[in-house]
């Protein structure tokens, strides 16, 4: 990896790029941008071994956990400035004429709780949660094709899956819930009645419905949104 760091600062809607390296700060311009996107590629190499000699801490220590490197690596993650030149903009898949029409299908949204909606994700949605977002960036990361709150129909009640995800690999239907809330007894046990009803209709955890879970001493993270997607074979 090169010497230095970049910092990307706004500039009238769009980002301004600089390098630093010491006491010499660079303008970069368009014509840098392979050397910018090592230059960042590099922040999140390094932000990420940090967290993760943090977490190797905390689990030696059993004590007193603290999450200062990992939260900065979410910042980094979260930021779309620096998001523009980590990211390819192309999908990594191939998309065949069920995907495409998949895509610009109209769908009814969640229309309960709109004053929720506050968290920003790079690609442009607005979600309910910081962990929305990890699993937002992950899917928009992989090109994948999805929803956010799509309406499901299951006999005369009508659920609101967090994320719908059309596989590419088999153009079947994947149901993404994340259960934020699972030490609050109240919600846990809605939550579980939830996934009885979507069982009884067919959505069969590991098979079309992948499910994650946190609690507040156990927060969800981006690694675990990177875990999940891997174990639905994406």
């Amino acid at each position: 990896m090169p010497a230095g760091d970049i910092k990307v600062y706004p500039n009238n809607g769009s980002s301004r790029w600089y390098y630093f390296n010491g006491s010499k700060r660079e303008y970069l311009s368009k014509k840098d941008i392979i050397f910018a996107k090592k230059l960042v590629e590099k922040k999140f190499l390094c932000l990420r071994r940090n967290a993760l000699l943090e977490q190797k801490e905390n689990l030696k220590n059993r004590e007193g956990e603290y999450y200062i490197e990992a939260t900065k690596l979410q910042e980094f993650l979260e930021d779309v400035r620096y998001r523009k030149l980590f990211y390819p903009s192309e999908n990594n898949y191939d998309e065949n004429e069920i995907i495409q029409t998949w895509k610009v299908q109209k769908y009814n949204r969640n229309p309960k709780y709109p004053e929720q909606l506050v968290f920003k994700c790079p690609s442009g949605n607005t979600v309910r949660s910081k962990s929305e977002v990890f699993i937002d960036i992950v899917l928009s990361e992989r090109g994948l094709p999805y929803r956010y709150e799509g309406e499901l129909e299951l006999g005369n009640i009508k659920f609101y899956p967090d994320f719908t995800i059309l596989n590419p690999n088999t153009n079947e239907i994947i149901y993404w819930e994340h259960l934020g809330r699972m030490d609050d007894p109240v919600y846990a046990r809605a939550a579980l009645e939830k996934i009885r009803i979507y069982y009884k209709n067919g959505l069969i955890p590991g098979k079309n419905l992948y499910i994650t879970f946190e609690t507040k001493d156990r927060p969800f993270s981006y690694e675990d949104a990177v875990t999940a997607l891997k174990m639905m074979g994406l």
